[in-house]
């Protein structure tokens, strides 16, 4: 067999294994390809401010922009019902959580 034709026989097998593979992914319900994290809208001052008061019941002393482990964030500053004064951050792209941070 001449190397041309064979590596035509080979391209066409993966090409087949591959085709194959992704239908039945589909079919079974499993992603051929691993979950993408969801993409989230910015948050505003307000909906970081709930958030924290969410995980932290309290006063809010002041709710900021600032910078966090190299991420913008909104900082949320609350006289914490449990005594403790904390400093929350939520990075403003996606809402996720940066630090907390009780004294």
């Amino acid at each position: 067999m001449r190397k041309s034709t064979l590596f035509s026989a080979v391209a066409v097998l993966v090409a087949t294994t591959v085709c194959a593979a992704g239908a039945f992914a589909v079919e079974t319900g499993t992603a051929a390809v691993a979950p993408q994290p969801a993409v989230t809208a910015p948050i505003t001052k307000e909906q970081a401010t709930d958030m924290a008061l969410k995980a932290h019941p309290g006063k809010v002393i002041k709710a900021y922009e600032d910078t966090k482990k190299g991420k913008k964030t909104w900082e949320v500053k609350i006289q914490g019902d449990d005594g403790k004064k904390w400093e929350i951050y939520y990075e403003i792209t996606t809402g996720l959580l940066v630090a907390e941070e009780g004294k």
